[in-house]
């Protein structure tokens, strides 16, 4: 497949989830065995990025977004983990839930997937530090030169050549 039929699939596609059939009997087992596992699981499934299946997020922000205790969500995510649903990989006080790429994905499965991956993160506002400012704050920017873009360079800025004495000579 061209490079550019790819992307354009990619792009077609991009807010798509894909699900194995065969799995769609459990799916419905879950949702009535677990409904708080099977609507974390949807949590995770509609957050998760693209090819890895995967979500960095808190036990806070997944009570949050379902509206339970954390004891509710430990359950949960045990259930998840010890029936298959998803693996949980921790990161300090966080984890990355993985969801089953056998169940879902949005990408080709012939892409092998490793412990180094994108996720998406999903942060709440009330974890945030107290000095955390929801705003667009200007960060700092590196410019940055794209393949076909070239420098320009203004002559009438040129600056004189360092003085010896100020370059580390050893």
């Amino acid at each position: 497949m061209s490079k550019e039929l790819q992307e354009w699939d990619e792009k077609k596609n991009v807010d798509f989830v894909q699900v194995s059939r065969q799995y769609l009997r459990n799916w419905r087992v879950l949702i009535r065995k677990n409904a708080y596992a099977a609507e974390i699981l949807m949590f995770l499934i509609e957050k998760m990025g693209k090819p890895s299946n995967s979500v960095v997020c808190s036990y806070q922000t997944l009570q949050d977004s379902i509206g339970v205790s954390r004891t509710t969500v430990a359950k949960a995510i045990k259930y998840l983990k010890d029936n298959n649903w998803i693996q949980v990989i921790r990161i300090g006080n966080a984890s990355a839930y993985c969801v089953n790429a056998k169940v879902v994905w949005q990408s080709a499965r012939n892409e092998k997937k490793y412990a180094i991956f994108s996720a998406t993160v999903v942060a709440s506002n009330e974890e945030q530090d107290a000095d955390y400012i929801e705003d667009n704050t200007p960060l700092k920017y590196i410019p940055i030169l794209e393949q076909k873009e070239r420098p320009i360079i203004d002559e009438s800025e040129t600056l004189p050549p360092p003085d010896q004495k100020d370059l580390p000579l050893n």
